[in-house]
């Protein structure tokens, strides 16, 4: 009996449609710079807007740094499986392992089209360690972390690629990452399902924004101020990927995730937590989080159980 169940929930789950995935990675965010956490002096409608009609995640932890939680989220495994304990810096001779099986290898495998469009930070010293031979059918953005939001450059080299070949493009990183994921679910075959994955370089340094995002912070001043301006913009990109699944006709079947990559560094708050990225206090491990998905994860919601980004993957 128990058998011919599973056979049987296995087949309504293979005849229900498959949802969407976005997943938003936000570089370097604090756990209380946006609105839905308690953040005051930043404004962040379109993220707060998400969270309010979902489920906040009040324990969600990542890892202390980038990299690693890059890592865990593409296995679903923890670092002491993956050995992605730290940064992977530009040209390092390593990177996610090979034989690691990737949230886009899996995805792609049950018939999603997969894409990244922003910053992938797990290798790219060889062509097997790049986005589009891990799983990624697209890929749009940078390998490395820190670069400069207009040049695209990095210690002397440029880090901005389409599908894995060196790209020119000129314009602000956070702009290009979300025109680039409009392009995409607009060009969305109707018949397949997608998996879009967008690790931001927001909010990570340097400090850099177009001048027009800082007008409405003028009561701020250093770091905070350019902060708010970067935070600013991400929320605009966010709400262009949100409007644009909804021109499409996807948004009632997308599931969102929402998720800082680790504590912020200042000038980001962490209020009330302890200590900011790099640490495994609270304020290094435990990250800003939301999920999204109409009619299947009710609004208003603030989740006190604990999970960890490894959870996304099963």
């Amino acid at each position: 009996m128990k058998s011919l169940f599973f056979l049987a929930f296995a087949a309504t789950l293979a005849a229900a449609p498959r949802p969407n995935v976005v997943f938003f990675l936000i570089d370097d965010l604090g756990f209380a710079d946006c609105g839905f956490n308690g953040g005051t002096d930043i404004k962040t409608p379109i993220i707060d807007k998400l969270a309010a009609q979902g489920a906040v995640l009040e324990n969600h932890y990542v890892q202390p740094v980038c990299s690693p939680t890059r890592s865990c989220l593409m296995t679903g495994r923890y670092v002491s499986h993956t050995g992605v304990y730290t940064i992977v810096r530009p040209h390092a001779k390593w990177g996610l392992p090979l034989e690691e099986r990737t949230l886009a290898n899996a995805l792609k495998d049950a018939g999603y089209t997969t894409a990244i469009t922003g910053k992938w930070h797990l290798g790219e010293f060889e062509d097997a360690y790049k986005p589009t031979s891990r799983g990624f059918e697209h890929q749009h953005g940078h390998y490395f972390g820190a670069i400069d939001y207009f040049t695209h450059v990095r210690d002397g080299s440029h880090d901005w690629y389409h599908d894995d070949k060196e790209l020119k493009e000129e314009g602000y990183s956070t702009h290009l990452v979300a025109n680039e994921a409009v392009r995409l679910i607009q060009e969305q075959s109707a018949d397949k399902p997608l998996f879009l994955y967008m690790p931001f370089n927001g909010v990570h340094s340097p400090m850099q924004v177009p001048e027009s995002y800082l007008q409405p912070y003028g009561a701020l001043t250093g770091g905070r101020k350019q902060l708010a301006g970067m935070l600013a913009a991400v929320d605009e990109a966010i709400g262009q990927v949100v409007a644009a699944l909804e021109k499409k006709g996807m948004r009632e079947n997308t599931l969102i995730v929402f998720s800082a990559d680790n504590g912020g560094p200042p000038p980001g708050s962490n209020t009330p937590l302890r200590d900011f990225k790099g640490s495994i206090y609270e304020g290094g491990v435990r990250g800003a989080a939301f999920a999204n998905w109409p009619g299947k994860i009710p609004g208003g919601q603030r989740l006190a159980a604990p999970m960890h980004i490894i959870d996304w993957y099963p």
